[in-house]
């Protein structure tokens, strides 16, 4: 779901509310595949929330590298399922 401009919403609300269709056409699965999945619990929400808020750091850097922030003026960031304000994105 990297291609989503909607970083400040937890990745379950892109994939189940805001992008449903991306995410069926980046992964083959529909929303209801999806639900499914997270209803047998086949994702550690911990594991993904620290997965994603790290790819997020590693995209930053890089952009970073290059001069570019495409994120400036946002207070929220988003995880797998959980969103944490910029500060606590920062700081950690």
């Amino acid at each position: 779901m990297y291609l989503t401009d909607y970083r400040e919403y937890s990745l379950k609300d892109v994939i189940l509310q805001l992008e449903p269709k991306l995410f069926e056409r980046v992964t083959g699965l529909t929303k209801q595949d999806f639900a499914l999945l997270v209803s047998l619990n086949v994702f550690n929400e911990a594991l993904m929330n620290d997965a994603v808020y790290k790819f997020k750091r590693y995209e930053d850097s890089s952009l970073s590298y290059a001069g570019i922030d495409r994120h400036e003026g946002e207070k929220m960031v988003g995880g797998y399922s959980t969103v944490i304000t910029m500060e606590e994105y920062l700081s950690s």
